[in-house]
């Protein structure tokens, strides 16, 4: 539906430009994040659909950022069996 045309670094955050087809239309509380496809694959920023009714103009900003998820937490999780952020169930004593 677009595609990334710039990245630059400002104020230690990374701040990316998109050119994004005129036929989508965007929420005021879309959501970009940047994922990638599969462990070392390319990347890509996922747009999540918003609830707003009004919509983001021609130039406008995406305001709602989501971090990736964060490999080495991530591989913990599924290596201790904990997918849901919550502890581990169990029997025993910790």
């Amino acid at each position: 539906v677009g595609k990334v045309e710039a990245i630059n670094l400002a104020d230690d955050r990374a701040r990316l430009a998109i050119r994004v087809e005129p036929y989508v239309k965007l929420q005021e509380d879309v959501i970009a994040s940047v994922r990638a496809r599969g462990l070392i694959g390319d990347k890509f920023v996922l747009l999540t659909p918003g609830a707003s009714d009004k919509l983001i103009g021609p130039g406008g900003k995406i305001r709602e950022t989501e971090s990736p998820p964060d490999l080495p937490d991530l591989l913990g999780k599924i290596v201790g069996g904990d997918l849901t952020g919550g502890e581990k169930s169990g029997g025993g004593k910790k």
